[in-house]
């Protein structure tokens, strides 16, 4: 399979009372190249879904800024260069693991919900802002087609469905 075929696995956990979109990602960059495309406000505005900062320390601030909105803020909850970035994006919590492998990197979120019933929204979000940070690591144009995104909600609802 190639990148430009590749998808992202999407799966809903339900653990412990929590509801959670988990996605994961082999991409052919190392561990360290990812980590900049996580941290990097210049690197994070071309694929992340808005505008980024943030403060890489335990509890140091995060601030989410969309056009003509108001900077929304979350907090580091975990910070271990190269492995493990997490905070929280209003009453959601983002954890992003990386993983070493032969061929680059395992990159998983785990984007635990406030609102379970946004998962397929936030599962079809997510994939496309994977297959974004793909085409971007590749120099290709982005793929990122919102016409897809009605597509991939409907996909995840029967998904997720069919999981419980």
């Amino acid at each position: 399979m190639t990148a430009e075929t590749r998808e992202p696995l999407v799966t809903l956990l339900n653990d412990g009372g929590e509801t959670a979109v988990k996605t994961e990602y082999l991409f052919d960059a190392p561990p360290a190249r990812m980590w900049a495309f996580l941290t990097n406000p210049k690197k994070l505005r071309f694929w992340f879904p808005c505008e980024m900062t943030i403060q890489l320390r335990e509890k140091g601030s995060v601030v989410f800024t969309f056009p003509a909105e108001r900077p929304e803020t979350g907090s580091v909850v975990a910070v271990d260069e190269n492995r493990l970035l997490s905070y929280t994006w209003g009453e959601e919590l983002l954890r992003w693991t990386l993983k070493a492998v032969d061929d680059g990197c395992r990159l998983v979120l785990t984007d635990v919900l406030a609102d379970p019933s946004t998962a397929a929204n936030v599962a079809a979000g997510w994939h496309l802002t994977f297959l974004g940070l793909d085409d971007l690591l590749h120099e290709r144009e982005l793929g990122q087609d919102p016409a897809l995104w009605d597509e991939y909600v409907a996909r995840y609802r029967k998904q997720f469905a069919e999981q419980d």
